[in-house]
């Protein structure tokens, strides 16, 4: 009998362990994922910076802000253009005749006013990131006379520094027309 007790009292002492270190495992794993903060809705665009979200916010300084302009920039006519803009970066792209489908990105130029290119610009403080000929892609998912939806992901290279590069991934655009 006391056999018997003593087994038991060690089993519970197991189980106890056992779901202390499950419930500790659990929140590890669960806080170190990366979370979904990505904006989605109407006039929407979010996407991960080198594994940090990024949306577009108004910047406070309005001297600073890039001449003048609101943060977020849909624009569709024969080319569909985005500006999005935040404190820390400015993400502009630019795709060529645009439907449903991928959209392979071009060599950026770092004219972001070439309505000819699928290309991509992105700004950070004195750096500027370009698109390379198949480094990244654009795919719309709807395309209607009100609005124009969007998936994006693309590695951007350092203008001065090929090996310096960002890495955009994540990303989702909603823009009503």
């Amino acid at each position: 009998m006391v056999s018997l007790m003593i087994n038991l009292i060690a089993m519970k002492k197991t189980i106890k362990r056992v779901l202390f270190f499950s419930s500790f495992f659990l929140l590890l794993t669960s806080s170190s994922c990366e979370t979904n903060d990505i904006e989605t809705g109407e006039e929407s665009f979010s996407c991960y910076i080198n594994g940090q979200l990024f949306t577009p916010k108004s910047n406070v300084n309005l001297l600073d802000t890039f001449p003048l302009q609101e943060e977020l920039v849909f624009n569709r006519d024969t080319y569909f253009f985005i500006r999005a803009v935040n404190k820390e970066y400015g993400i502009f792209f630019n795709i060529t005749n645009f439907d449903l489908g991928r959209f392979n990105l071009n060599t950026s130029n770092r004219n972001n006013f070439n309505y000819q290119l699928n290309h991509v610009i992105v700004s950070t403080g004195d750096k500027v990131y370009l698109s390379k000929e198949g480094s990244g892609s654009v795919t719309f998912t709807e395309v209607s006379d009100t609005n124009v939806e969007g998936t994006f992901e693309f590695t951007l290279y350092n203008e001065n520094d090929d090996s310096d590069t960002i890495r955009v991934t994540n990303g989702k655009f909603n823009g009503i027309n």
